[in-house]
């Protein structure tokens, strides 16, 4: 299995990430969210308030990372990746973001970090 099917696998598969993101004051603020809707690995979307930390966080400093993990008795799949996210339709009170990877990682059960092409 190539490593793009290792993270599609791993996506699909997945109901959570964990978003990062960078308060106005440089604090590192990091956040679990359901993943919501995903295009492969390159663009995944989650709902949130729009009045929380992060919703906020990234109106203002869009950059971001996103972590994706899966831990099993023999195997290991993670997923991290660097980009943007804009804030894709509002809802009442909630947003509909939408992360577009930039940069992506793999790392898995031989403990090698390698680099993913989003082309």
């Amino acid at each position: 299995m190539t490593d793009k099917e290792k993270i599609e696998q791993l996506v699909d598969a997945e109901q959570y990430m964990i978003l990062a993101v960078t308060l106005d004051d440089g604090t590192p603020w990091v956040v679990p969210v359901k993943l919501q809707a995903h295009d492969s690995y390159r663009t995944l979307e989650w709902d949130s308030r729009l009045d929380t930390i992060h919703s906020e966080a990234l109106m203002a400093r869009p950059n971001m990372a996103v972590t994706i993990f899966r831990k099993e008795a023999d195997k290991q799949t993670g997923f991290y990746a660097t980009g943007t996210a804009e804030l894709a339709e509002t809802r009442g009170e909630y947003g509909r973001y939408r992360f577009t990877a930039a940069e992506a990682w793999i790392n898995d059960e031989t403990f090698v970090k390698r680099t993913v092409e989003l082309n």
